[in-house]
């Protein structure tokens, strides 16, 4: 009798246990149109940076994961179309549509950020529009969908208003201050005369054999990656890209690698000055000369240009060059191993 009343407790332990375990599990359900590919990007902003992926069946899918805290993350398509998702223990969210013009049911921020497209549909001018941004902000100061509008809206702009983000940052209060896309936001505020963010924007980036390059490095903690600038147009940046491939040599793929943007338009002229791709040497271009996202934030104008990410694409240095490029990857790789 009494190894039957322990066999049954412990069956009721295990099934509270399960339900504990489901009652926390965040759940998104989606029924997406035009899906082209067979899979669709995850990319979370916070509590972390890092990628995951959806292999959705006639563009429907079920995701499930349990969040500890506020997860942020976006749903990124082979046209580098994106919509935010807000995630927290036992919340459920469903999308439909496309992610150009979706519909989301769910909780939280979720429903206030549809709210938010909602009052922009009809709107044409852009001006218009960041003036609603800027009023949803100042009306939902507790929303996770406040500090995703500031970055998207205001942040990230191709001229960003600093004082107007931190007039609008201020007043963000509870878990929107702690959030990482908020602290993004207001790494970009200057230090005096500073007009850079401290973090490279995400962007969904294309390598030859078709896979999305992984700005979180997976596999590594403490990879660093030099995203390099250059143009077959340009001789000194091919210049400065040639000599770059010694680093391969001297660091290992698990503390460098080295990811060259062409600013080419023509595909051929691109091709024909790249060399393989390795884990460590990628080789990459979109064929949108200076209309690229991460030279347009960091204000750059001319060639050659580097600079030099963590995991999280936190910036550590701009323009290094020869001995100051190596021996700034030396004292990054030294400090991680104390």
């Amino acid at each position: 009798m009494k190894k039957l009343y322990l066999l049954l407790l412990s069956v009721y332990l295990l099934f509270c246990l399960d339900s504990c375990r489901q009652s926390d599990e965040f759940e998104l359900k989606g029924e997406l149109e035009g899906i082209t590919s067979d899979m669709i990007l995850v990319v979370f902003d916070d509590p972390e940076s890092k990628l995951d992926t959806i292999y959705p069946r006639e563009g429907k899918f079920t995701y499930t994961f349990t969040p500890d805290t506020l997860n942020i993350f976006r749903l990124v398509n082979d046209s580098g179309e994106t919509f935010p998702i807000f995630a927290e223990k036992g919340w459920k969210v469903s999308i439909k549509g496309s992610l150009a013009h979706p519909e989301i049911k769910g909780e939280g921020a979720n429903n206030e950020y549809q709210e938010f497209l909602q009052s922009i549909a009809t709107l044409k001018d852009s001006a218009q529009v960041c003036k609603q941004a800027e009023s949803f902000i100042k009306s939902h100061p507790a929303s996770p969908a406040s500090a995703y509008i500031l970055q998207r809206y205001f942040s990230q702009s191709a001229n960003p208003n600093l004082d107007l983000i931190a007039r609008l940052a201020e007043p963000l209060t509870g878990k929107v201050k702690d959030c990482r896309v908020l602290n993004e936001v207001l790494q970009k505020l200057p230090e005096k005369g500073k007009n850079t963010s401290a973090y490279l924007n995400y962007m969904s980036v294309k390598k030859r054999n078709g896979e999305y390059l992984s700005w979180s490095s997976s596999g590594t903690q403490k990879q660093y990656s030099l995203i390099n600038f250059w143009a077959s147009w340009d001789k000194e940046s091919m210049e400065i890209k040639d000599s770059l491939y010694t680093l391969c040599e001297k660091f290992s793929k698990n503390n460098l690698r080295i990811v060259n943007f062409s600013l080419d338009y023509n595909k051929e002229e691109w091709q024909k000055n790249t060399r393989k791709d390795t884990e460590q040497w990628i080789e990459v271009c979109d064929y949108k000369g200076w209309n690229n996202q991460i030279l347009k934030q960091q204000n750059v104008q001319r060639l050659p240009f580097n600079i030099l990410i963590d995991r999280n694409r936190k910036i550590l240095g701009s323009n290094l060059y020869g001995k100051a490029l190596q021996t700034k990857i030396e004292a990054l790789i030294a400090e991680d191993k104390k």
